[in-house]
């Protein structure tokens, strides 16, 4: 069964400075899951524009999303993704997997102005 939470994008002092993303702490529990190896999937969705895609337009074939697994025993993820707007989304498509999100903390910083 497939199931996902996507969040609205955020942004830093309304978009003027850049968001620079190095770490996320997730906060995902797993309590109730079968499976062996519960595990959900994390997209990080930068973008610099309201309403433009996730994708660099001048590079077709390269993509901004950061996708990183995130399991039972996950304590941290090290990642990084630049952008004034940011959202996440947290997708599971496996049998048994029972999941829930807490509060994920995102260790960022604003990073200028382009």
């Amino acid at each position: 069964m497939t199931s996902f939470i996507t969040t609205n994008d955020f942004d830093v002092g309304d978009g003027e400075n850049l968001l620079l993303i190095k770490r996320i702490i997730p906060d995902v529990n797993f309590e109730g899951s079968t499976a062996t190896n519960p595990k959900v999937l994390m997209t990080m969705r930068p973008r610099n524009f309201p309403g433009t895609n996730y994708i660099a337009s001048n590079e077709p074939d390269v993509t901004r999303t950061a996708t990183v697994p995130i399991e039972q025993y996950t304590e941290q993820v090290f990642i990084r993704a630049r952008a004034r707007q940011m959202g996440f989304r947290i997708t599971s498509e496996d049998l048994d997997v029972q999941w829930q999100l807490g509060a994920p903390r995102l260790d960022g910083r604003s990073d200028g102005k382009r």
